[in-house]
């Protein structure tokens, strides 16, 4: 009776290896190409049931690539699930940016238009995190805690 119990706890744990391995993390990856988030999924299909969003910028585990290459295994905060593939890079989507091409400042707006609601005015020479392209003329940035939109002809980024 003894050996039968050892040898089911023996392929208890074989089995436990084996799914660890199927799971383990090969490299860290940011979410990169999207607006605010990207669906994580149980399966890699796009009709999949939702396990989670992941906010832009995000570190994920990368497991591996599935099947065509559309789609990535991951893990995100301990859930394993699927990815678009095109969602996810080795590089981070956020740099440093620099601002330059004014006299004193430039402005921090709430919306990507000149129009739109000025949050505060950025310094020359000030350092702002780079957090995207909202359109042809406009970045998307945090300066101090404060998320907004600047025009592109005033950050250097780096």
């Amino acid at each position: 009776m003894k050996k039968f119990f050892a040898l089911v706890a023996m392929m208890i744990l074989m089995s436990s290896s084996i799914a660890l391995a199927e799971n383990s993390i090969k490299a860290t990856y940011f979410v990169v190409n999207c607006n605010e988030s990207i669906t994580l999924r149980e399966y890699p299909s796009v009709h999949a049931r939702e396990l989670a969003q992941i906010p832009l910028g995000q570190a994920v585990g990368f497991i591996e690539d599935v099947g065509d290459g559309n789609f990535s295994k991951i893990n995100y905060d301990g859930l394993v699930g699927y990815v678009i593939s095109y969602y996810i890079s080795p590089n981070s989507p956020f740099r440093d940016a620099t601002v330059v091409n004014c006299r004193q400042s430039i402005t921090l707006r709430a919306n990507p238009s000149t129009y739109a609601r000025e949050i505060t005015q950025i310094p020359l020479g000030a350092r702002v995190k780079y957090l995207g392209v909202e359109s042809d003329s406009f970045y998307k940035v945090e300066y101090r805690g404060m998320v907004g939109f600047v025009l592109k002809t005033y950050l250097q980024l780096d």
